[in-house]
């Protein structure tokens, strides 16, 4: 038997390697512990790359970012937010959206019980502050946002139903003690608001020239002690003409729900991903082009004279293209979009009907005539939609702009696209997106990752048949903002109940992971690199036919490892993953989080017990210098026989 033993420690590395790719991950790491050679085979990223294909079910290549197969099996089985932390209840109805504050510090939910409620995010999630509801009967709070320094919190509901000053209003409270700021009413039911800065927030407004404009107001707001007494109806009479232009555009989008605000001088230097980026500082056609909103061609100011300034080709998502010959279906039909240029085709036509030629000629001067009003209250448009993409980026980063994204209907159904503007803190209100991205399909509700690369949407298509109507099947998309490209992995899954109309579902994406919900129970959880949808149990109550679905999901910024979701059983539900369920038990996580500001990190001092072994060879080596355990009963074994 002795020499059985023997046989036995001198296995050559290939034929352990084959008994090795029998084994499951954590029995992988047991067999390491036997001696250096045991470790050795047991840490081949062939073993590991196996197991990590089996557990997504496909073969794919090892990502960029990440260093070993090893580490990638790591990061599948326990890093991954889909185990049970905590059910947080406090909402009487149901909840629309949640969001982390920058930090990660607070989490903030709103729903139909009109109010917003924020809580202290932990080890466990309590409640620090309820404001609202703000009318009686309460009406519907649907989205809230910290601002950068996380001293301020806006929040956007409902007013009272046919209230003919607004459909919306914007409030603003102070953070910690959540007292009212600020309060103005909007124009357009759905409109969701957004941070412009640290300091301004956006509220949707229209006007009427010859046609219907749409614009974009920033409010400021400043911090005043004094702010206990603050009445709602009284900051609206206060506030209703002080804020400024932002953005203006003709016709009036149908769809204005989902407005972000962008900061390109987060994304660094653009030449890192764009290495031949100063070629396209130099304009082949000899024109100055090199300033956004600078002097516009003759056709470009004709097209803005004819009243169609919103139907100029764009381009919709094509990689790092100029324009392309797509057009935006916007009001394409409306008698002011005619051009000059048919009116006196139309003329030469009918130059032997002299009543019918002085009708057309008296109808082209009222025309002009409005044009002329119109000019004096819109803004010229930017003359950046016919430079390269890369080229407008890095004119917005270095002047210090934003960039504003929107989404918009045709005029021919739902359809959506979603238009990108640049805007810069002062100067006149932009009329022109410098780019469009077409999605041909109705959108559900849309996030931009915590380091403002990314835009995740959720999207329902158009059903084939005939009679009017969208796919159950929800599709989530994720497109990089820097490289003008949507990712090559589309995520489908989840299902809406009807087929009629839309509901609102908020995705969110973190560094590995896009996460959503849908009109059922359901949460879905996918991996970002690999495209496949990973196995958990996220799942809200069904609270019947009438109340169902989850509707949120948020991602901690610093911690990708923790997921809340909302749904309309009234629930705030944590998930969290196995190594961070034991840090807390441990209580080690809150530490990390908020300390070290941890983005999801896989770190040996984070595994579970059973797969806790140091990546360091020489140390394994000292420590594994005698039999492990697993040897020692084999020799007692071989002993008593």
């Amino acid at each position: 038997m002795a020499n059985a033993l023997a046989l036995f420690q001198q296995l050559p590395d290939s034929v352990l390697l084959h008994l090795f790719s029998f084994l499951d991950g954590p029995s992988l790491v047991r067999a390491s512990s036997v001696c250096q050679q045991w470790y050795d085979v047991a840490y081949d990223d062939v073993l590991w790359r196996n197991l990590v294909h089996q557990k997504i079910q496909k073969h794919a290549p090892l990502p960029a970012d990440k260093h070993s197969w090893r580490e990638e099996y790591k990061r599948l089985a326990y890093h991954i937010p889909s185990y049970l932390g905590q059910d947080v209840a406090g909402h009487e109805d149901e909840i629309y959206f949640l969001t982390f504050s920058p930090s990660g510090k607070f989490l903030a939910s709103v729903g139909k019980d009109g109010t917003c409620r924020v809580w202290n995010y932990g080890s466990t999630i309590t409640l620090q502050n309820t404001v609202g509801p703000f009318f009686n009967p309460p009406l519907k709070t649907r989205f809230c946002e910290f601002n950068e320094s996380e001293t301020l919190l806006m929040v956007t509901g409902l007013t009272q139903l046919f209230d003919f000053e607004g459909s919306i209003f914007v409030a603003v409270f102070s953070v910690p003690d959540f007292m009212l700021q600020y309060a103005v009413k909007g124009e357009y039911p759905n409109f969701r608001g957004a941070w412009l800065n640290d300091t301004h927030f956006l509220v949707a407004k229209r006007f009427y020239q010859d046609r219907e404009y749409f614009k974009l107001e920033a409010h400021e707001v400043k911090l005043k002690s004094k702010s206990k007494s603050r009445n709602l109806e009284e900051l609206f009479m206060k506030s209703r003409n002080k804020g400024k232009d932002v953005l203006v555009s003709c016709p009036f989008p149908s769809r204005n729900d989902f407005i972000r605000v962008i900061d390109p001088r987060k994304w660094g230097d653009l030449r890192q991903y764009y290495p031949n980026l100063d070629e396209f500082e130099m304009d082949p056609s000899g024109s100055d082009n090199s300033q956004p909103g600078g002097g516009q061609t003759k056709q470009q100011q004709s097209k803005f004279d004819t009243g169609s300034s919103d139907n100029e080709e764009v381009d919709f998502g094509g990689e790092n293209s100029k324009s392309s010959d797509y057009r935006f279906d916007e009001d394409s039909s409306s008698e002011d979009s005619v051009s000059d240029e048919s009116e006196y085709d139309m003329e030469d036509a009918y130059l032997d009907d002299y009543p019918l030629y002085n009708k057309m000629v008296q109808r082209a001067r009222e025309m002009e005539n409005r044009r002329q009003q119109a000019r004096k209250h819109v803004p010229p448009m930017k003359d950046e939609s016919s430079q390269p993409y890369p080229q407008v980026l890095r004119q917005i980063q270095s002047q210090g702009g934003r960039i504003i994204t929107m989404v918009r209907n045709s005029n021919r159904g739902e359809k959506c696209g979603i238009a990108f503007y640049s805007v810069k803190d002062n100067e006149e209100a932009s009329a022109k997106p410098f780019k469009v991205l077409k999605v041909d399909a109705g959108i559900l509700g849309l996030r931009v990752s915590h380091d403002q690369r990314y835009l995740g949407y959720s999207c329902r298509y158009l059903t084939e048949d005939d009679d009017w109507g969208f796919e159950r099947e929800i599709l989530t998309v994720v497109y990089d903002l820097i490289l003008d490209q949507c990712q090559e992995n589309v995520y489908l899954g989840g299902y809406a109940t009807s087929t009629d109309h839309l509901s609102y579902i908020f995705p969110d994406l973190s560094q590995d992971f896009v996460a959503t919900g849908d009109e059922i129970t359901e949460g879905h959880l996918w991996d970002r690199h690999y495209g496949v949808k990973l196995e958990t149990s996220i799942l809200h109550r069904n609270c019947g036919q009438q109340s169902s679905g989850l509707n949120a999901v948020a991602f901690h910024p610093y911690d990708q490892e923790t997921l809340v979701t909302a749904g309309d059983d009234r629930l705030l539900k944590v998930w969290r993953s196995k190594n961070r369920q034991a840090q807390i038990a441990r209580g080690e996580y809150l530490g990390e989080i908020m300390g070290r500001g941890l983005m999801g990190g896989v770190e040996c001092g984070d595994l579970p017990e059973e797969d806790e072994s140091s990546c360091d060879k020489s140390t394994h080596s000292k420590k594994c210098s005698k039999p492990h355990k697993l040897l020692s009963f084999f020799k007692k074994k071989a002993l008593k026989k």
